[in-house]
């Protein structure tokens, strides 16, 4: 095998280039053949680098979504509860207190508990002392009433 001075191998090619034809007997391809041969490649290229790209994003989508459902919280369990609670056809607003109370740590759901019973148990009181504000703003407009008037 003979080397053409100023010829070059690349790990493609495997033969040296010496000028026209392969030295195979084969003629070389003509620049249009050339042309369609590395637009192919070269689409090949940003087709295999985009369809790369897409799939990084989605797997990164994937990852927020798998975050999501692990640490969701508070506010996204309210929401997925309303959802599921209108595809079922009840009240959209008690699947969300319910969905959120769901996501709520057990001591939370006890202080929760505590609070809401501590607010039924103190609401006739509450109501009497706003009945009693009540009461003595209107003696005391009738009082500033009567001292300018008369």
């Amino acid at each position: 095998m003979t080397s053409t001075p100023g010829a070059t191998l690349s790990p493609r090619d495997p033969a040296p280039r010496t000028g026209r034809g392969s030295g195979l007997g084969e003629p070389e391809p003509s620049p249009t053949e050339q042309f369609q041969a590395s637009a192919r490649r070269l689409l090949a290229m940003l087709l295999d680098r985009a369809f790369g790209v897409a799939l990084e994003q989605v797997e990164r989508l994937a990852q927020t979504f798998d975050d999501i459902a692990a640490h969701g919280g508070l506010q996204l369990n309210a929401v997925l509860g309303g959802v599921r609670a209108t595809l079922e056809g009840r009240n959209p607003i008690w699947g969300a207190i319910t969905g959120a109370v769901s996501a709520l740590s057990p001591a939370a759901k006890v202080a929760l508990a505590t609070a809401l019973i501590l607010a039924l148990l103190l609401l006739p009181v509450t109501v009497v002392l706003l009945l009693l504000a009540l009461i003595i703003g209107v003696v005391a407009a009738a009082v500033r009433a009567g001292s300018t008037g008369g």
